[in-house]
């Protein structure tokens, strides 16, 4: 799976990815941020109560058009009248992007349950997995790094085609995320060797 990091970093991205005025930070952005994450929600059932799943129905989309539906029901159904408040194709993304981050670490997904028993996975993987070896180990800083130094600019360049946000303006920051880029790709035969 990949990191909360990663996850969070999606759903803010498809929040500030919407039409009309530069969003602000505000509490409507913790909505998409919640449905990134919420595919991961059965963990408390793992952690908990030791609760063992086939398959992981939370990672389906179907899951994430309930969990997206009822977040937008609630919203709706409270007032929250925020002129910040996403919509409901965002909501979708942000839950929907949990499944595509995960994909991309090379996991196998249950997409189409309860339709279909079988499971998705990409051919291809370009993410490392989230390290479950604790905060002070090497491999969690590392995978954490190299998902940060991939997703981060590609997140943040979805941001600037959709708001056409004008690239030169960002100059200094692209050279930063170049000379990331170019360090990964010159270290990463020895990273894998560690």
């Amino acid at each position: 799976m990949s990191s909360l990091l990663a996850h969070v970093a999606a759903g803010l991205t498809l929040y500030f990815c919407r039409k009309g005025q530069l969003p602000r930070l505000h509490v409507s952005m913790a909505l998409p941020v919640l449905l990134a994450i919420a595919p991961d929600f059965d963990y408390f059932g793992i952690w908990f109560f030791h609760l063992r799943y086939e398959q992981r129905f939370t990672h389906s989309l179907l899951f994430c058009l309930m969990t997206s539906c009822v977040a937008y029901y609630l919203v709706r159904r409270m007032g929250w009248q925020f002129s910040d408040m996403p919509g409901f194709r965002i909501l979708l993304l942000a839950a929907c992007s949990h499944l595509v981050l995960d994909m991309l670490v090379g996991r196998a997904l249950p997409l189409l349950w309860p339709f279909v028993a079988v499971e998705f996975s990409l051919p291809l993987v370009l993410l490392p997995g989230a390290s479950h070896t604790g905060l002070i180990s090497y491999a969690f800083w590392r995978n954490l790094i190299i998902e940060a130094c991939l997703l981060l600019p590609m997140l943040a360049s979805m941001v600037m085609l959709v708001r056409r946000l004008p690239v030169r303006t960002y100059i200094p920051e692209i050279l930063l995320v170049l000379t990331m880029w170019s360090g990964l790709a010159f270290a990463g035969g020895k990273l894998a060797a560690l």
